[in-house]
């Protein structure tokens, strides 16, 4: 256990840390499949995604992927010992960057296997040792380029339309001098990026307004005052694109190596657009996965064969879905099968609007749901999918949703193409119909305009609500998957072939055949 008495990781203790981590099976199975085994064609296309790529492959599908490796960061420090011991912010982050950063070794030791060359990912992926002497490093210091860089993008430069805020960016590039120093350009590394993304979050939010003075003056006020308001993750954010411009720039008039990409391949938790996070299911990627031998091999009372189903025809969460108690969320309300959601001990749904009623689309009766809800009903099981689905870390569908992430993987579904993008394409196409926003709203437990809003979409209508569920239809025609016994078709009739008695035909004198005249 760590000493009460240490106060800060150094590097060596969260690289130490990283590595004990990564040392574990699930992780070492990752990197096996996917980085020591995987193809030459599919390292040189998709290695520098990886270390992106692989930390999704073990989340939680119903977690953004920042928060993911967030939590690797947080558990590979306590499972080197540190129990109990609360990271700061700056020991987190640089977990997160020392997680990829082994991640990128693999890969680079990967390459060097496959191609004996050096490979082009980023700066953190070429190791000193691996550089040859044909990459000397430039010593000119970065002030020496700023007048001139802020010029060309100003105008435009290499065809690329001009930077409207090409003043924005140089104030970055100034910050950076200020921080870190006038640096010669051969000697900013993706580490030294990585500590300039550290100081700046420990800039006052007021930093640079009104004469506020010196860039080190500022940080050293905020470090003394900790109650003053610190500079945003999305403003870092925008002063990564200013060096990342600054970057490019020296990149194309061959003052740095296209292979040494410092401000690249950084997390800024936050920032994205939550209405680009995820990619609805597309008519390919569905057909990828429920044309998959997995898929079909999948037990006919499995998780794997049901819960992509339910959540395509009622765009229910994939935990709202695993919750389900057979003996009491699944019921008949105004003569038709409903899903319930309703709080209860040890779980709620995600919202005030979350507690909803959804009618069970037709499909998903014709094809077996309700005789498999019988079957756990009179199993008595507690779950509709007890014992497959175990409670982790306080979910359900923690397990699968894993499981399922490595399966959209290895079918070659885009990683923006999740588990929850089926509620996606749930909601895109009703809202193609000519159905009120607020019944959609109803059934798939988003709020509505406000207080007054959630308060109608309550009232709406079993029948009203069982016309939004029926009115969807996939992309795809699922019409291929097996029915339940009620809707089997026939078998095909045999074809009957008649027999016919073989003779030897009859020859004359000469051995011709003789043909029979037909009567």
């Amino acid at each position: 256990m760590l000493s009460d008495k240490l106060q800060v990781l150094s590097d060596d203790d969260i690289r130490a840390a990283v590595r004990h981590w990564l040392s574990r099976e699930d992780w070492q199975h990752l990197l096996r499949k996917y980085v020591h085994r995987n193809s030459p064609a599919n390292i040189k296309a998709y290695g520098e995604q990886f270390p992106e790529l692989l930390p999704n492959l073990i989340r939680d599908e119903q977690l953004p992927a920042w928060e993911t490796l967030r939590r690797e960061a947080v558990w590979a420090l306590e499972h080197a010992g540190y129990d109990g011991y609360h990271a700061s912010e700056d020991e987190q982050t640089r977990t997160e960057e020392a997680l990829k950063k082994q991640i990128r070794e693999h890969v680079d030791r990967r390459i060097q296997e496959l191609f004996a060359e050096t490979p082009a990912i980023g700066a953190a992926s070429v190791p000193s040792a691996l550089r040859t002497p044909e990459q000397p490093v430039n010593m000119t210091k970065l002030s020496t380029f700023l007048t001139n860089w802020h010029n060309d993008i100003a105008v435009g430069y290499n065809h690329n339309k001009l930077v409207k805020d090409a003043d924005q960016y140089r104030q970055s590039a100034e910050l950076f001098l200020g921080l870190m120093g006038d640096l010669p350009v051969g000697r900013i590394t993706f580490e030294t990026a990585a500590e300039f993304r550290e100081l700046v979050l420990q800039l006052p939010f007021s930093h640079g307004k009104g004469g506020s003075g010196s860039v080190k003056k500022e940080l050293a006020r905020a470090r003394a005052d900790k109650t003053l308001p610190r500079v945003t993750m999305k403003t870092t954010k925008r002063h990564f694109s200013g060096m990342n411009s600054l970057w490019k720039w020296l990149v194309f008039k061959k003052h740095v190596h296209a292979t040494v990409q410092p401000f690249s391949g950084h997390s800024f938790p936050g920032t994205k657009s939550k209405k680009s996070a995820r990619d609805d299911w597309s008519r390919e990627d569905m057909q990828r996965l429920f044309t998959s031998r997995e898929y079909r091999d999948a037990p006919a009372s499995s998780a794997l064969r049901w819960l992509p189903l339910i959540s395509l025809y009622s765009g229910m969460r994939l935990e709202e879905i695993c919750r389900l108690r057979p003996g009491t969320d699944i019921t008949v309300k105004d003569g038709m099968p409903c899903f319930d959601l309703a709080t209860r001990e040890g779980w709620d749904p995600k919202s005030e609007a979350g507690t909803r009623t959804i009618p069970i689309h037709s499909w998903l009766i014709r094809h077996g749901l309700m005789d498999f809800v019988k079957q756990q009903r009179a199993r008595g099981a507690e779950y509709l999918f007890t014992p497959e689905l175990v409670l982790h870390r306080g979910k359900l569908s923690s397990g699968f949703s894993r499981d399922f992430s490595k399966l959209k993987f290895g079918l070659g579904v885009g990683l923006k193409t999740t588990f929850h993008s089926f509620r996606h394409t749930f909601r895109t196409v009703l809202e193609s119909t000519d159905l009120k926003e607020s019944h959609i709203d109803a059934v798939m437990g988003h709020e509505g305009g406000g207080s007054e809003g959630r308060t109608y979409t309550k009232r709406v209508s079993t029948a009203k609500l069982r016309e939004v569920v029926e009115a969807f239809a996939p992309p795809l025609d699922l019409s291929f998957l097996r029915a339940s016994s009620s809707d089997t078709p026939p078998p095909l009739s045999k074809i009957m072939i008649k027999k016919r008695k073989l003779t030897p035909p009859a020859l004359d004198e000469n051995g011709r055949v003789l043909r029979r005249r037909k009567t």
